[in-house]
């Protein structure tokens, strides 16, 4: 393998399925075959993974200073590849460094970065994709948008995100969890993680769910851009006795909220320029046994091929997504089995290893 230079801005502890993603990819690598630069601040403590700035908002284009540094740090580290899952920006130095230095380097998308690219730098974006040797796509879905870009079908591999999700946990500890947080032995627990933006449709549930009846608490996992738009939903329903919000929930925490979850939804809405690439919050959900409900688009209907393994609803929806919600919380059969499907459904996806052998054959 090739020593690879990962250009990315966001990776683990980043909450996030793209600083997820490529974590997953290279933790099973050997620390010497790689090297992180990642400009959020959240940064590994690993000594192979650094805080680098990227941009500066003073010059055009923003990342020439990073580029001269970038080339001093190639040199030193002996570096002879890049991987990035950013097109733009960090995939423009990625084929500038490969256009004056002929450093090869391999493009990750997953969804939102391409469609975004495409519309507002669609020459460059192109140069980007054609150049690379190849593209990691984190799902069929993704791969297909840019299929028909004139770009070498050969390039264009899949890789999912890896089945690593551990759920075997002490039930001692998710009972601890569900009296610190006062959860009565009646209520239903429905749970949504992942990013708070307008895509993850959480506005969409909180809306459902006001017009539902049952005794149930709704457990909002994540941290973005909408949270505060979401509260004041909340406040205008007046559900605030029915739903909390939870935004730095460490991995080691996380599987046990999902363990105290009856019902898994999130409602991805889909639009021309976003879609869920893939949704490994869905694969995590599957690989603890809950039922399902979601938003039935991009990459997740790679994961839930038809109604017998996860109910999924259209875009935008909320009578369907009521009607489902509430059928899953009265069926208690239905649930068991759909969960039961669910979980079935995830073993058939690869674990982190794996996927992390198939990337290595392109490094």
């Amino acid at each position: 393998m090739k020593k690879t230079l990962v250009l990315t801005h966001e990776y683990y502890p980043f909450f996030g399925g793209v600083a997820r993603y490529c974590f997953d990819l290279f933790k099973h690598f050997a620390k010497k075959d790689y090297l992180v630069l990642c400009d959020h601040e959240q940064v590994n403590t690993q000594t192979n993974i650094w805080h680098f700035r990227f941009k500066n908002k003073f010059v055009k284009p923003s990342w020439l200073f990073s580029f001269f540094s970038l080339i001093k740090i190639i040199k030193n580290e002996k570096i002879e590849q890049i991987f990035t899952p950013n097109i733009l920006p960090l995939g423009s130095i990625a084929y500038y460094l490969n256009k004056f230095f002929k450093l090869p380097y391999i493009i990750s998308l997953h969804g939102l970065d391409i469609n975004l690219a495409l519309k507002n730098k669609k020459k460059l974006a192109l140069k980007i994709l054609q150049q690379a040797n190849y593209i990691i796509c984190n799902s069929q879905s993704t791969a297909k948008i840019i299929v028909n870009l004139n770009i070498d079908k050969n390039k264009i591999k899949v890789i999912y995100p890896g089945r690593d999700f551990a759920c075997d946990v002490d039930q001692a500890k998710v009972l601890n969890l569900k009296k610190a947080l006062n959860i009565s032995d009646t209520q239903k627990v429905i749970l949504t993680v992942g990013r708070l933006n307008k895509r993850k449709g959480h506005d969409l549930v909180i809306k459902a769910l006001s017009e539902i009846k049952h005794d149930f608490l709704y457990l909002i996992v994540g941290r973005g851009e909408e949270e505060l738009n979401l509260r004041n939903l909340v406040e205008k329903y007046k559900m605030e006795a029915k739903v909390r919000f939870f935004n730095n929930i460490s991995d080691e925490e996380l599987v046990y909220y999902y363990h105290l979850a009856d019902l898994f939804v999130l409602a991805n809405r889909e639009s021309k320029e976003d879609v869920e690439g893939f949704g490994i919050v869905f694969l995590n959900a599957a690989s603890c046994s809950l039922p399902i409900i979601a938003g039935a688009s991009g990459g997740v209907l790679e994961i839930f091929t038809d109604q017998s393994n996860a109910l999924l609803v259209a875009s935008e929806n909320v009578e369907d997504l009521k009607e489902k919600i509430n059928l899953l919380l009265v069926d208690q059969n239905l649930a068991t089995k759909l969960g039961q499907a669910a979980y079935i459904r995830s073993q058939e996806f690869l674990s982190g290893r794996e996927q992390s052998e198939k990337l290595k054959e392109y490094l």
